[in-house]
């Protein structure tokens, strides 16, 4: 086996005139990570020291390019990164916004340096990266911005890709002042490091890439804090202990227990409100060993196993925290543990922590969909909340007036949600999707779940959800009927159509018999029957809450029927989450 392995900082993976070009191969699956691994890698590389390594790239250099087998998710990141802060940047300089002391030649030789990484020859037919199909066509139109900054992208909006770069563009990245883009480009994004491995054989390559996934296994942090807690002659049974709850089987989830003792930190230990990082937590934590001695240990395990109750894994969407956990809530976790654990001392009933429950489950429908603020900011945001619980020495039903209060404050308001929602909700949040959906029947059904049918929304049959998502307007290729129903058979302008509307909340609702239906008529949807009890129809016609807005009378269903049925809806939406 030949293969050449370094570290590398991305200044060497992107060369400023470089001919180094890498292309995904056919045989991947194109890019597919979301907001929330976008802004985790995001938050890491801005919060940790500058040369953080992001992960391994392997490469095939069998061919005139790098071919690669692994890293194409954060090599893409990366290169929408740095796009984003070249749009910002040109924006800034558009608005006359260049701080005095880089308004010379530094700001501008930047934006140059930033283009010449994305670009070979600075060319825009000739990207550093090269992706696959639908992603690759929009990467190229996103890359002819470095060539018209202020040209209008068009018909992109619907394209989960773009939406990706939007987040990066306009929230993740825009939310930063002109110094602190410059400084995060300069001093932490071009520092980043990537283990390179090159091979000119591909089943090498394959080999390595097994490797690392399966048998690669390097000391964790937790590895290290344990070694600091025996070091203090700390009890190996406690840790045990401690251990045992983040255990399912015979392995504890190291990830759940680095999530908790990062989480435990900002609950209970910090004063500010930023928040723990992952390269900080030896340090930190050998430090409260030595000022509380090993029984710390103690404190850890009470907090541990409410800990548990919130990041738990059970699989109900309602307004509890089985329906917290599910709408990508994690910032919210240091505040909900420091309120859990010392309930009894904020003297708050039962039913105010299920009111705190709620509002947070309304923050994060609403997060969720606008995507902002960042996680970051609201993480902050939450943290400071929790300091202004305990200096303000609130307790009982003031105490959740301040925290209904402040998160209302933080939210996004109902214009922004509404405004985010037409464009889709099903491929921007597929879990906070299904949690509205089955939120509105419980909320506002009574018609068909009743003692004879009981709700059953949340129940497996077999390893799948009974219940799933229904498009109206069907995913993937148009069968004849809706094409002539959507566009008079005009199959370029149906397929536009259905790119722009298919994951609104108008087209969306909830079926048991999602792949039956799947490409079927509107009519044959509505009439839909199957061996029901009743005799009554199980499609679209079934008489749920979210099936009462579709117009059952009617020949088709197009954008006009979505817009009609998204406006009832999102009114009984917006009613669900108000504060």
């Amino acid at each position: 086996m030949k293969l050449d392995a370094i570290a590398q900082p991305l200044t060497n993976i992107f060369t400023l005139d470089g001919p180094e070009k890498y292309v995904v191969p056919r045989y991947q699956r194109n890019y597919s990570w979301g907001d929330t691994q976008i802004e985790t890698l995001f938050n890491d590389i801005n919060i940790e020291e500058s040369g953080y390594y992001v992960g391994n790239l392997i490469v095939d250099t069998s061919h005139d390019y790098f071919s690669v087998i692994d890293g194409q998710q954060r090599l893409t990141t990366i290169s929408l990164l740095l796009l984003g802060i070249y749009a910002n940047m040109e924006r800034i300089s558009a608005e006359k916004k260049v701080p005095a002391k880089y308004e010379n030649s530094l700001w501008h030789e930047t934006i140059g340096d930033i283009k010449r990484k994305l670009l070979i020859d600075k060319d825009p037919d000739q990207p550093r990266l090269t992706l696959l199909g639908k992603d690759q066509n929009i990467w190229m139109q996103l890359l002819q911005t470095t060539s018209n900054p202020t040209m209008e992208l068009k018909g992109l909006g619907n394209y989960s890709f773009f939406k990706r770069y939007k987040y990066i563009r306009d929230i993740l990245l825009a939310d930063l002042s002109a110094e602190d883009l410059y400084k995060f480009y300069l001093k932490k994004l071009n520092h980043i490091v990537l283990l390179v491995i090159k091979t000119s054989d591909l089943n090498d390559g394959y080999q390595i890439f097994s490797s690392f996934n399966s048998k690669g296994v390097p000391l964790t942090p937790l590895d290290l804090l344990k070694g600091i807690y025996f070091s203090k002659d700390g009890p190996e049974s406690k840790w045990e202990t401690l251990t045992d709850i983040f255990t399912d089987g015979d392995r504890a989830d190291e990830k759940k227990m680095t999530r908790f003792v990062q989480n435990n930190f900002d609950a209970f230990e910090s004063t500010s409100s930023s928040s723990l990082t992952k390269g900080n937590i030896v340090r930190t934590y050998g430090s409260l060993f030595t000022e509380n001695g090993t029984n710390y240990i103690d404190q850890l395990i009470e907090r541990a196993r409410v800990y548990q109750q919130i990041e738990n894994d059970e699989d109900a969407y309602d307004y509890s925290l089985s329906g917290l956990a599910k709408l990508d809530s994690t910032t919210s976790y240091p505040l909900l543990l420091n309120i859990l654990v010392k309930q009894e001392e904020y003297q708050i009933s039962e039913a105010q922590k299920n009111e705190i429950i709620r509002t947070l489950i309304n923050l994060f429908i609403r997060r969720n969909f606008v995507l902002k603020p960042k996680a970051s900011n609201l993480r902050s945001s939450l943290n400071r909340l929790r300091i202004d619980i305990s200096d303000q020495k609130l307790q009982g039903q003031e105490l959740v007036y301040y925290v209904k209060k402040i998160i209302k404050e933080i939210a996004p308001d109902d214009e922004e949600f509404l405004a985010a929602i037409k464009s889709g909700i099903y491929d921007t949040n597929y879990q906070t999707t299904r949690f509205i959906l089955i939120s509105l029947e419980r909320r506002f059904g009574g018609d068909w779940f009743n003692k004879n049918h009981p709700d059953n929304l949340d129940e497996y049959d077999g390893r799948h959800l009974r219940w799933t998502i229904e498009h109206i307007i069907p995913q993937g290729e148009l069968p004849d009927t809706w094409i002539n129903d959507l566009a008079n058979g005009d199959k370029e302008e149906a397929k536009n159509i259905q790119d722009e509307n298919v994951h609104r909340l108008g087209n969306l609702t909830l079926t048991i018999y999602n792949p039956e239906m799947g490409q079927k008529s509107f009519q044959e949807k509505i009439n839909y029957h199957e061996t029901d009890g009743n005799g009554e129809p199980v499609g679209i016609g079934k008489s749920l809450f979210l099936n009462q807005s579709i117009d059952k009378e009617a020949n088709t269903f197009n954008v006009q029927s979505i817009d009609e049925r998204e406006k009832i809806l999102s009114q009984k939406l917006l009613e669900m989450i108000a504060f």
